[in-house]
């Protein structure tokens, strides 16, 4: 039997989940296989993936909109795999860097707010350089994070993290450690509703903008809305610190970023590939007027020796190579894809063409090629996030008269997928030096 003063928890948990469920049941039906156990050994709430643990102290102030954001930002987090992290990402840093990335994916579902009143406040972007937290996993927001909350005083710590990684690792534990308020036998109460909208659509944002460092030099002009909330007008020395570092110091940023884009590639090392197997689909054939190989058999007893007609070679054209140069991506692999890309250009011998281009959160320095001195010409560039639809957006919004025959994407696959309609029905194949796997197209694995 449940404590009296759980029976209100309960309650609001149910009823929680239930609005979730219509709200956004692709993240929130696994709550109902969900524990949600009360207890004091958690700040503010954690996940070990089968449970969900909670101060029950503090879950009681949370009005309906905070208890549905939280709930749905514990599920973001194990639906991205935050909580299998490896060991030497354990540790605050990296759990705000998850949680930047876990809001900014939330961001798409409407969840919009600046602050709430008892969670706080609500980052989508890392803090320096400030980059979207869709651009990133969680291992590359770290990296834009500058500092480890756990170093500061409870005060400063509670300006940055809106839950905790307590339980993230402790998958043995099935509810033993605390109370079992909510479990999957529990039946919704009757009565329970849902009217809509969803919560999360109430816009909330401080109308903000920060100096930005164009491609040309010039910054845009800083547009910051005063009438914000009275913390973000007496900002901590933290905040301080971070704005500093943010525009003060904006052009030393972008000169390092500058060096740091700049990325190199070299023939390496990189596993055969049958490329006329792969692309065989795309293969053509073109009439070549004239060719000694063989001569004009019609004529060869006269002692002459002359081209003969009507011969046909096999040529692939408008093949995209696209070339993963996120941060998550080394020297080696580049110089794998390198690589990789002159084995196709030799197995073909001057009959393949097209384009070859770098991506990270956008495409950079597209450039054609007919031969291997064409591929030795261009420099990788990049370093950032990774994003796959920038490949397609930059294909769609080119003013070619014709689509590329087919895309291939050499990457490590830490990115998100996009969805296939994205491709415009252009085959893609995947080179893909990790375990994870594209969504639509065709994988080959080079590692």
């Amino acid at each position: 039997m449940l404590a009296p003063k759980y029976e209100s928890l309960k309650y609001a948990l149910q009823s929680s989940r239930f609005r979730l469920c219509h709200m956004y049941s692709d993240l929130a039906e696994p709550l109902y296989d969900m524990l949600f156990v009360a207890t004091k050994d958690v700040w503010r709430i954690s996940t070990n993936g089968h449970c969900i643990y909670f101060d029950p102290d503090w879950l009681k102030k949370l009005d309906d909109i905070e208890m549905d954001f939280m709930l749905s930002h514990i599920m973001m987090h194990i639906r991205l795999g935050h909580i299998e992290r490896p060991p030497y990402y354990y540790g605050e840093r990296h759990h705000l860097a998850a949680d930047i990335v876990s809001n900014a994916r939330l961001s798409t579902y409407g969840w919009k707010y600046v602050k709430l009143s008892h969670i706080g406040k609500i980052r989508y972007e890392t803090l320096y350089p400030a980059i979207n937290g869709l651009e990133l996993d969680s291992v590359e927001a770290m990296k834009y994070v500058p500092f480890d909350p756990s170093t500061f005083t409870e005060k400063e710590r509670k300006q940055f993290l809106i839950d905790s990684d307590q339980w993230w690792n402790r998958t043995d534990d099935h509810g033993e450690s605390g109370i079992i308020v909510l479990s999957p036998e529990d039946k919704d109460p009757p009565g329970l509703t849902y009217d809509g909208p969803t919560y999360g659509g109430d816009f909330r944002f401080r109308n903000e903008k920060f100096k930005r460092l164009s491609s040309g030099g010039s910054t845009d002009t800083e547009e910051i809305d005063e009438k914000t909330d009275s913390d973000n007008r007496g900002a901590s020395g933290i905040e301080n610190i971070l704005r500093n570092l943010r525009f003060e110091n904006i052009s030393h940023l972008t000169s390092s970023m500058k060096g740091e884009s700049e990325r190199q590639w070299k023939y390496a090392y990189a596993p055969y590939l049958d490329w006329k197997t792969l692309l065989n689909r795309f293969i053509q054939e073109e009439v070549y007027d004239y060719s000694f190989t063989p001569p004009d058999r019609r004529i060869q007893d006269s002692g002459f020796f002359l081209p003969d007609y009507n011969v046909y070679k096999e040529t692939v054209r408008d093949v995209y190579f696209m070339v993963d140069t996120s941060g998550s991506v080394s020297d080696d692999m580049l110089s794998m894809a390198y690589s990789e890309i002159c084995q196709a250009l030799e197995q073909f011998n001057g009959a393949l063409s097209g384009l070859v281009g770098f991506f990270d959160t956008c495409v950079h320095r597209v450039s054609p090629f007919y031969n291997i001195a064409d591929i030795r010409k261009v420099k990788p560039f990049g370093g950032g996030g990774t994003d796959y639809s920038c490949i397609f957006n930059f294909i769609n919004d080119r003013n070619a008269p014709h689509h590329p025959a087919s895309i291939v994407v050499i990457t490590d696959g830490e990115g998100i997928f996009p969805d296939e309609s994205a491709t415009g029905n252009i085959p893609v194949l995947w080179l893909i030096t990790g375990n994870k796997k594209p969504t639509f197209g065709t994988c080959v694995r080079i590692t």
